[in-house]
């Protein structure tokens, strides 16, 4: 490991000396950053004109082939790419201010193709709606680029989702519960393996459960397990042999993974033990309330130390949850939590603190980052040794190896209490993030206060059940 003293710049020199790299330069990296653009700009202008020739009859006419066809032949496109292009063209046609953004190069084609099949199955003025919510965001944060990545795709979903009649997403929420299994078999290699598929809600205190008697994850946040010299050589620096009777290897497992098998072997022993009696804490389910967002259709967001979108759930989940479950409620208002604390120089930072700052965050801030809450630690963006305190407006939740790569390369830092857009600056490189599931923002209307103007589908705060 490098000295953690080191200049960025020798910090990167020791990590290029440890990995076999072709040569490469600067050069090579601007070249990379030019050619992705070209190709955005370049896809953006032909699935736009696919959408104005789908049904036109043109390319019958013209070529004398449907177009679909004459895409696949001309362009060597299968068919699932064509049906993407011109279907993304479709939709989009009906949802100028994306296409706009697509156009200009602050959507990507990856992030279009999300956005398709979300707006793929509503109406032509729900996708209006839709578009008015992207452009709404790109204005309130100027650009989208405060949106991750993967980030924004889940926000437009769940956009969308609340466009759909309440009743057919809360008949999704019972299916998604009744088709819950777990499994026990045992494998070709004298181990037993568990195979299980719960839904969100469900899962969301098992995960609890694990993840509180796991602990924090070794390394620095990444999942997969990395081999060592040791692993792979002899001491003398020779593979090590195989027998020829020597059966096949189970696979390695990755660290969180081998955490919380650990974990369940420990809390299976405890509980035929006895050790787990009545007065023993449940795992809780926390459910984020945004007093700004909250609809029938999105009423919560369960939060839920993995990978991938944040679940939401309807208002009848969560006037369940709050009478059947061990259920915790936070709410917000905007991208602040409702949570303060007097204790700003106290040693150690204090529970409702910390607790309140990775409610507010989801997990790791580090901009186009995806890790989940439990595998990042708090940051003050003021230094304490500089007069920082214990305050959600000075703290910040990143992910160990993002921690160190921030310190080491010489990235400045800053977060805006009021609108949660945490930034990172490195000479004239800037890059934003916001909160993990932060939804889509409202689009203003010129006549405020208007019943007219009100969601069939927004709920009034009256309608929470705590």
């Amino acid at each position: 490991m490098p000295d953690r003293a080191a200049t960025p710049q020798a910090y990167c020199l020791s990590m290029q000396s440890t990995r076999r790299v072709p040569s490469a330069t600067a050069d090579d990296l601007r070249q990379l950053k030019a050619d992705l653009a070209a190709a955005e700009h370049h896809v953006a202008r032909a699935v736009l004109a696919a959408g104005r020739l789908a049904g036109t009859g043109v390319s019958e006419r013209v070529e004398g082939l449907p177009l679909d066809l004459f895409i696949g032949l001309a362009a060597r496109l299968t068919g699932a790419d064509r049906a993407m292009v011109i279907g993304a063209g479709q939709v989009l046609c009906d949802m100028p201010a994306t296409a706009a953004l697509f156009q200009r190069g602050d959507i990507s084609w990856g992030q279009i193709r999300r956005i398709t099949k979300a707006a793929r199955s509503l109406r032509r003025h729900q996708r209006s709606e839709l578009d008015e919510r992207v452009a709404a965001s790109a204005d309130e944060f100027a650009g989208l680029d405060a949106f991750g990545p993967d980030q924004l795709c889940d926000a437009v979903d769940a956009a969308a989702a609340d466009l759909r009649a309440p009743r057919s997403v809360e008949r999704s929420e019972a299916a998604a519960q009744r088709a819950n299994y777990f499994s026990v078999q045992r494998s070709m290699l004298g181990r037993v393996q568990f195979f299980g598929d719960y839904d969100e809600v469900t899962a969301a205190p098992i995960i609890g459960m694990l993840d509180a008697e796991a602990g924090q994850p070794h390394g620095c946040g990444g999942d997969k397990q990395q081999p060592t010299a040791d692993d792979d050589e002899t001491a003398e620096g020779a593979p090590h042999p195989i027998a020829a009777d020597e059966p096949e290897a189970p696979a390695r497992p990755t660290r969180r993974g081998g955490q919380y098998a650990a974990a369940l072997a420990t809390i299976a022993a405890a509980y035929l033990g006895g050790g787990l009696d009545a007065n023993r804490a449940r795992p809780l389910i926390n459910v984020h309330v945004d007093l700004e967002q909250f609809t029938v259709n999105n009423a919560g967001m369960l939060e839920l130390n993995v990978r991938g979108p944040l679940p939401r759930i309807t208002l009848a989940a969560l006037e369940v949850l709050s009478k059947d479950a061990d259920c915790r409620a936070v709410i917000f208002d905007g991208a602040r939590p409702l949570a303060v604390s007097k204790k700003l120089r106290a040693k150690d930072i204090p529970d409702d603190v910390m607790f309140a700052t990775v409610a507010r965050d989801l997990g790791d801030r580090w901009p186009a980052s995806n890790d989940p809450p439990g595998h990042t630690e708090a940051h003050h963006i003021v230094h304490r040794a500089r007069g920082g305190v214990h305050n959600v407006d000075d703290l910040v939740r990143l992910s160990r190896r993002y921690h160190r790569v921030g310190h080491r390369l010489g990235w400045h830092m800053r977060l805006d209490a009021t609108t949660g857009v945490f930034t990172i600056k490195r000479g004239k490189r800037v890059w934003r993030s916001l909160p993990r599931g932060t939804p889509l923002s409202q689009p203003r209307r010129q006549t405020l206060g208007c019943a007219d103007d009100v969601s069939p589908l927004a709920a009034p705060e009256s309608a929470l059940p705590f």
